[in-house]
Parts: C-alpha cells; sequence; structure tokens
C-alpha cells in the first residue's frame, strides 16, 4: 500500500485554460468529499491521538480545521443532510432503516421517517452535475436499497456502493450477524463480485481513482465522494498494520485516555485547566480487570487503532494520485468523520465463538468479528462526553477540516458548523445556484443550511448568527445548541430530564447548570420546541421528543 509522499507546495491562483476568442475564466475547481465511518474527534494524532494518521495531519495542518463541526448522531441521518443540505426528519431519515425494519409488522410511523432518502430532495450530486461537473462515488451509501433510491439515480455518473450500513472489510458478508446474506455491492445498479484480495479502504480508494482517471478526458471538474466504511465494525485490518500497534495499548484506557487529553491541552485544543483524567462512564476501571479481559481489550483497540493508520494510507494514496496528474492544486478537500464512535457491543459470546475465530492472535483478521466498546469509544471520543447514537457531543462532535489553500488559509475556526452546511457551500463554491421548491417537476424541501465559503475565504466573520439555534434528535434523545448553551434531553436516562450546559466553560458537559438558570432552560426549550416543529421532529404536547409511530399493530 502505497504512502503520501510529500505534497507539492501549493499554488495561490486556479486559472482555466483560455480560448483563442475568450478571455480567461476562473476554473471550477474539483471537490474530494472524504467521509470517516464512525471515526472520534481525538482519532487523528493532530487531534491528541497515539494513532498515526501522517497524511491527513499533513493536510489538517495545511488546511481549516473546524473545530466546532456537527454531524448527525448515527450515520444515514449524516448522509441525508450531506445530500440534502437539510434536517433529516424533513427528508426521511428521522428514524434509520435498521429502526424501523424493527417496529412491529403493521407499525406506521410519521413522515419524514422511512428510513430512505426521500424524493423531495434535489441531491448534491444531481446540483453539481447539473453544474457541470463530473459525480462519483465509492463506498458506503446507506440511503436506500431499491434501484430509484441507489445513487446512480440520485445525481452520481459513477456508483460502486455497499448500499447497506456496514459489511465485513475483506470480504462480500454482510453485517446483519444474524443472516447469512451477502453484501450488497453495485455499480450503477448492477452486482459486483467483489476480488479475492477485497480489503474494503483499498478497494475504495482505487474505484474512485480509476472514475477520475477515466473522466478526465471530459475536460470536467469533478466531484467526488470518498464513502469509507472504516473504522466502522467489524474491526479488521491487514496484518502490517495490525503489527503496528502490537503491544501500544496494554496500559490501558484510562493511561490512554490522560495521554490524549494531556497531548490537547498542549495543542490548546482544550482549555488549559481542562481536567486530565476522563470520566469514562459505566466501565470498569482498569485495574479491575482479568489478566485476559485486558489482553482482549489492548489488542481490539489495536484493530482499531490499525484500521485508522490504514485509512490514512488510503487517503493519502487518493491525494498523491491528484497530485501527479496535477490535479491537486484545484481540488477542495472536506474531511470528516459521519458521527462519533461506536460503542456498541456483542453480548452473544456462544454465537461468536461459534461462527468467527476470535482466538487472540486472530484478532482483527478476516474470519474475527470485534467492536471496540464502550470504554475505547469514550476515548476516541474526547474531550467529548459519550458516543455514536446520543446527543452529547460524544456522538455529533466530530473531526473535520477543510483543504483548499488556493482560497482558504490554513488554521483553526471555533465557528459553530454541520453538515448541513456542505450543500450550500459547494454549491457556492461550484458556482451552481441553490435549488427553490421545485426540481424537475418535482416538489423539494430547499436547502435549510447555510454557506461557510465566504467565512473560510475570510468575507465573512461567522458562518451562523450568533443566536441561532440548531438541534439534533434520535430515537427520543434530542439536544439543542445556542451560542455557548447545550440542552440535551437523554432518553437512556431511567427519568429523562432537560440538562444545559455552557460548552464555553465545559466542553466535557460534566456540570448541568439548568438548576441555577431556570429562565435560559426555558428559553432554549422555546427554540427547541420551534426547531422541532420546522425540522418536522415528533414532539409531545411539552415539547419532549415522542414516538413517531402514528398506527400500531392491533
Amino acid at each position: 500500500m502505497n504512502c503520501l509522499r510529500p505534497l507539492a507546495a501549493l499554488g495561490v491562483l486556479m486559472l482555466g485554460a483560455s480560448h483563442a476568442m475568450a478571455a480567461p475564466t476562473v476554473k471550477q475547481p474539483n471537490i474530494l468529499l472524504v467521509v470517516a465511518d464512525d471515526l472520534g474527534f481525538s482519532d487523528l494524532s493532530a487531534l491528541g491521538s497515539e494513532i498515526q494518521t501522517p497524511n491527513l495531519d499533513k493536510l489538517l495542518a495545511d488546511g481549516r480545521l473546524m473545530l466546532d463541526f456537527h454531524a448527525a448522531p448515527s450515520c444515514s441521518p449524516t448522509r441525508a443532510m450531506l445530500m440534502s443540505g437539510n434536517d433529516p426528519h424533513l427528508v426521511g431519515l428521522g428514524m434509520m432503516s435498521e429502526t424501523r425494519k424493527r417496529l412491529p409488522a403493521g407499525a406506521e410511523v410519521r413522515a419524514g421517517y422511512e428510513g430512505v432518502l426521500g424524493a423531495n430532495v434535489a441531491t448534491l450530486a444531481e446540483l453539481l452535475h447539473d453544474a457541470g461537473y463530473r459525480t462519483y462515488i465509492a463506498g458506503k451509501w446507506h440511503l436506500g436499497m431499491q434501484p430509484a433510491q441507489q445513487p446512480h439515480n440520485r445525481g452520481f455518473d459513477q456508483a460502486y456502493v455497499l448500499l447497506e450500513g456496514g459489511a465485513a472489510h475483506f470480504k462480500q458478508a454482510n453485517m446483519d450477524l444474524q443472516s447469512n446474506y451477502s453484501a450488497t455491492y453495485r455499480h450503477n445498479g448492477e452486482p459486483i463480485a467483489l476480488p479475492d484480495d477485497f480489503y474494503s479502504t483499498t478497494w475504495y480508494t482505487d474505484r474512485l481513482i480509476d472514475a477520475i482517471d477515466q473522466g478526465k478526458a471530459s475536460n470536467k471538474p469533478f466531484f467526488a465522494f470518498a464513502a469509507y466504511t472504516a473504522p466502522h465494525w467489524p474491526l479488521q485490518a491487514p496484518d502490517a498494520y495490525l503489527a503496528q500497534y502490537r503491544g501500544r495499548y496494554d496500559q490501558g484506557y484510562e493511561v490512554i485516555a490522560h495521554e490524549r487529553l494531556k497531548r490537547q491541552r498542549e495543542a490548546g485544543l482544550v482549555p488549559a485547566d481542562f481536567p486530565l483524567q476522563a470520566q469514562l462512564e459505566g466501565v470498569p476501571s482498569w485495574a479491575s480487570l482479568s489478566d485476559e479481559q485486558k489482553s482482549q481489550s489492548a489488542r481490539t483497540m489495536e484493530v482499531y487503532a490499525a484500521m485508522v493508520t490504514a485509512l490514512d494510507a488510503e487517503v493519502g494514496r487518493l491525494v498523491e494520485h491528484l497530485r501527479k496528474t496535477g490535479e491537486l492544486e484545484n481540488t477542495m478537500i472536506l474531511f470528516m468523520s459521519d458521527n462519533g464512535p461506536e460503542n456498541a457491543t456483542r453480548v452473544d459470546p456462544e454465537w461468536i465463538k461459534a461462527n468467527f475465530d476470535n482466538r487472540l492472535d486472530n484478532y482483527g483478521r478476516r474470519d474475527s468479528f470485534l467492536m471496540i466498546g464502550s470504554a475505547w469509544a469514550q476515548v476516541s471520543a474526547l474531550p467529548s462526553r459519550r458516543y455514536k447514537m446520543t446527543t452529547y457531543q460524544g456522538g455529533i462532535r466530530v473531526p473535520a477540516f477543510v483543504y483548499y489553500p488556493a482560497t482558504i488559509k490554513a488554521g483553526r475556526s471555533e465557528e459553530l458548523a454541520s453538515v448541513r452546511d456542505i450543500m450550500p457551500t459547494l454549491l457556492q463554491l461550484a458556482g451552481a445556484p441553490m435549488p427553490g421548491v421545485k426540481y424537475r417537476d418535482r416538489d423539494i424541501v430547499p436547502p435549510q443550511g447555510t454557506s461557510a465559503l465566504n467565512y473560510l475565504q475570510g468575507k465573512d466573520s461567522q458562518i451562523h448568527a450568533h443566536d441561532e439555534a440548531l438541534g439534533w434528535e434520535i430515537n427520543g434523545s434530542a439536544s439543542l445548541r445556542k451560542g455557548p448553551l447545550k440542552l440535551v434531553w437523554d432518553a437512556t436516562d431511567s427519568k429523562p430530564s432537560w440538562h444545559l450546559y455552557d460548552l464555553r466553560k465545559d466542553p466535557g458537559e460534566h456540570h448541568d447548570i439548568g438548576a441555577g438558570h431556570p429562565e435560559q432552560v426555558a428559553l432554549m426549550l422555546r427554540d427547541w420546541k420551534a426547531y422541532a416543529q420546522r425540522g418536522n421532529i415528533a414532539v409531545d404536547a411539552d415539547g419532549r421528543p415522542a414516538s413517531p409511530i402514528l398506527v400500531k399493530p392491533q
């Protein structure tokens, strides 16, 4: 696997080739969107990690780090936001398809909770295609299985995709653990048989490079969506990367958490007085584990780290290919994770034992099955609290940066932004109009996000008005941001209630200030109710998240 060579110095002005009878015009930039799957905020070495990510670190150092950037709490809602510029509840992903399938037979849900990307969306790919772009995707789709819902029918010229939300990384196996189905890979709707030497991250990179090269003769700019499935479970990585981390996590999650927080504090990523003792919730102390439990836990995290480094190498290979082919200087690169780290664990050890080879020496190989679990997920999300599927910061604040030295200066941004803002930003970059309420004779929901391009280019001092509210909801848990304040409703609490945090003083969300500021809670709750109404979120008469089920089976 190739690694990235040092990047060439980048120019500062992109001019298209002039025609004999026409004045030179500014060339539309290429766009490379890289999305990792379940990557935590602190998992890049530039953000405090011990995991080696030199290629991403280099891009980040030369780009704009978005320190207050947010996704949805889980994968398909984030992808719906990305394709639509909207809250997922407006476009069909108020509920994930996996959740929808678990509802009792005959249950009906309100509009917006179908579990697939609705036809009421003009997708980012469609709009960029209309603006003259070649449009490519390689990786995870997770927005619909039916032909009309697949990416080749939603604006992508070339689509090499896994339709489900995840799969094995070395073979064509579905991650639906209780089934024997093969994972559904498609190229423009046609079935794909994976090669014997398949490894997901490498294969997706190969397909995207092929698509970019094949379209080069068109002289059109490209929009390439690298929708990687790493480091989503099952945790698997090539042996060379596994060997790189052997023994690295033997000290345990508390020590690794302390080391990451220390590096984050030294790098100014957290306040100078941020505590270095991580508050890992609901997990046993490392010292209380047996030797066997310690070995299994440490080895599992080794595999996760190996997957992240393999991902970094493949992104590096893709970027190096753009440099070699003369495309890099005119390419904006956006990198992000689709949500916080996964905390789930497999609770059926007998089933695992019967179907996988989970001997310690086989951890991370093609026939093993591993998940990092709650303790390491909380380390991954540092300095934030919790993980994926929650509306605490650990579930929604994700690593993100924008690389485009041609017009965007390197540095850090503390402006609040979200995945909703990507579509408007990229359409402005491409010189394409924002859609209205109609697209190709069908009714659509206009994007609600805000372009960040003027801010990134130094023309504006902010992205959103500082009194603008931004909300999230999933499976009954919810939150609302307004400035530094955040209101949280945690449906997993034994007695749920609203909690208020000041992220400026308490980025770890450990000190609920609601009891001392009832008037502020009331104002935030008013804003939450308004946001829920605009966003089509199911709530009860008091504004608390409610079930979207309209008709329950008899």
